[in-house]
């Protein structure tokens, strides 16, 4: 009897090792892709700034049109400084604080968001046409049919 307690709690040590370096490897997959996914919205919003500089540019340096851009451009500076300088721990607390404190304007940002990913994802499945696409009344092709008839 005391040989098999000691096989169990050999057993549920090395279940319990075997989970927390599975947690750990987990956890520092999900920060390294964290990261990645930072750097790339710094990227996007620093050429973001670029361009609307440029646009603003285009316009003559005392018009609306050339402050509204260079104010866009600025915020979205302060935006890119803003994702350099935090790490992306703090940034989640941030995120979890300002669901606490606002919890249908939270939600409400989060399904817009979803919308505009599906919209953007639905966007680039091209506009290719099968013969399932044309008999199928949710994918919008028997309207174009039909007005063109």
């Amino acid at each position: 009897m005391p040989n098999t307690q000691s096989t169990i709690h050999t057993a549920k040590e090395r279940a319990t090792k075997l989970a927390n370096d599975a947690t750990d490897h987990v956890s520092a997959a999900a920060q390294q892709q964290a990261e990645q996914a930072r750097s790339e919205a710094i990227d996007t919003a620093e050429s973001t700034a670029s361009a609307a500089d440029a646009a603003g540019d285009e316009f003559d340096s005392d018009s609306l049109q050339a402050a509204a851009l260079n104010q866009i451009s600025a915020q979205i500076s302060s935006v890119a400084a803003q994702l350099r300088d935090k790490p992306v721990d703090e940034m989640a607390d941030d995120v979890a604080v300002f669901a606490r404190k606002n919890p249908l304007l939270f939600l409400g940002g989060a399904a817009l968001l979803g919308f505009a990913a599906a919209r953007f994802i639905k966007s680039g499945e091209g506009t290719h046409s099968t013969a399932e696409d044309e008999t199928d009344p949710w994918s919008g092709h028997l309207q174009s049919a039909e007005v063109e008839q």
